[in-house]
């Protein structure tokens, strides 16, 4: 999870604010700027707000709704692993990002500020396999067959496989 914050970039825009991704906090803040590239130490950053999020767990014996405090400017994705309060869930196990909810949409990323849910999955119960798109038959019809390797089929034949 990144932290973006917009500033004056020295380099692209010194009168107006853009967004740059927060690489370190502290006394010498560094910053790189999405409009140009830069990186440099910012100076006069403030710590960003906290940001309460309600996170809705899918857990396959009992779902449980928990809110989380982010950090504003934070960038989430799915798929990202999110740890929740030990305290409260229990097992204090890491949880993975199913999908981001902003408004009535659905997203796959979105600052913070902007969620208004995320739905997760403990990481235990996610299993990686590959989802396989199915092809999808067309009816056999005496019509679409070709002869294949100049092999001619009489048509009572085709009628019986169809049957079958």
């Amino acid at each position: 999870m990144t932290q973006h914050i917009k500033i004056e970039c020295p380099s692209c825009s010194p009168e107006e604010r853009v967004s740059h991704e927060l690489i370190k906090l502290g006394i010498s803040p560094l910053v790189h700027c999405l409009e140009c590239g830069l990186v440099y130490v910012a100076q006069g950053i403030k710590i960003p707000e906290k940001v309460s999020v309600r996170v809705f767990v899918n857990r396959i014996e009992q779902p449980f709704t928990r809110w989380v405090k982010l950090s504003a400017g934070e960038l989430l994705c799915e798929d990202e692993e999110i740890v929740l309060d030990k305290v409260k869930t229990g097992d204090g196990s890491p949880f993975v990002i199913t999908s981001l909810q902003v408004g009535v949409r659905r997203v796959s990323s979105a600052l913070a500020e902007e969620l208004d849910t995320i739905w997760a999955r403990p990481l235990n119960e996610i299993t990686f396999a590959k989802r396989r798109k199915t092809r999808q038959k067309h009816p056999i019809s005496s019509e679409n067959m070709t002869s294949v390797a100049g092999i001619s089929v009489p048509s009572e034949c085709l009628k019986a496989v169809q049957e079958s």
